[in-house]
């Protein structure tokens, strides 16, 4: 993601950290967060870190193909 040097150390409003909040609970990735508050996601990360907001895990148990079905008695 290339930002322009205008963006560079900006300061983080209140209203970003309000936004990055709502985002972070939706389960949203850092690569859209990112791309929505026109930062970094090296900086996106970091400013979580500060925050103390943990990222959802949103990683779903894998299917199993395959898999013999359960028969009590057998």
């Amino acid at each position: 993601m290339i930002l322009s040097a205008q963006n560079a150390r900006r300061i983080w409003e209140p209203e970003e950290d309000k936004r990055l909040r709502e985002m972070a609970e939706a389960g949203k990735s850092v690569t859209m967060m990112a791309l929505r508050l026109k930062r970094t996601e090296m900086a996106l990360r970091q400013r979580l870190h500060t925050l103390k907001i943990h990222l959802r895990d949103n990683k779903k148990e894998p299917i199993r193909m395959n898999r013999q079905p359960n028969h009590p008695g057998k």
